[in-house]
């Protein structure tokens, strides 16, 4: 790198998402910041770090964008957007990369590369439950012809039951009442 060329700079995004407990709980956000902040180049200079309001792909968040140093920016570096970082480690394999030479003069770290995204990532999409056809949705509405009848037929059965207990608890009760035939009879059979 030249002396007179610019260094490495990192966007963290702080915005709606970022750097918050409620999207990335149990993680030290200004710690983050801090480690952040004291990284240097292969030549020692601070690497300039500037926050951010939302870069856009929240569902990602943490994000942060390293842009290439001068050096970089000559071979073509161009800035790399990071995901979902909010691992130490990931600060450690960054620092390892920009003092290499970062975007353009050194190869991205597998453990970068994983968390590659862009400004325009879109959030994955659900997948989709499958369709029902016609002929499926209307069996589920109706039942068959054979789950008419027995729900007719068990419906006959709970009328009958209820019928029948509904007499025999009128003819317990008759039995029960004291009628002339049984206390005549009760009579002879004392006497």
């Amino acid at each position: 790198m030249t002396a007179t060329g610019r260094p490495c700079r990192l966007v963290v995004c702080r915005g709606c998402c970022c750097g918050t407990a409620k999207k990335r709980p149990g993680v030290d956000h200004e710690g983050q910041l801090e480690r952040l902040g004291g990284l240097r180049d292969g030549r020692g200079r601070r690497v300039p770090l500037r926050t951010s309001t939302c870069l856009g792909p929240c569902f990602q968040a943490n994000v942060v964008v390293v842009q290439p140093s001068s050096e970089g920016r000559e071979r073509g570096g161009r800035p790399v957007w990071l995901g979902e970082f909010s691992e130490d480690g990931l600060i450690d394999d960054l620092g390892d990369w920009i003092r290499e030479g970062g975007p353009g003069a050194a190869p991205l770290p597998e453990a970068l590369a994983a968390r590659v995204t862009s400004k325009d990532a879109e959030k994955p999409k659900k997948a989709k439950k499958a369709k029902k056809t016609k002929k499926a949705e209307k069996a589920e509405k109706k039942p068959g012809k054979k789950a008419k009848k027995a729900v007719k037929k068990v419906e006959k059965a709970a009328k009958k039951a209820k019928r029948a207990a509904k007499e025999a608890g009128a003819a317990a009760a008759d039995r029960s009442a004291p009628t002339k035939k049984t206390k005549k009879a009760k009579k002879a059979k004392k006497g």
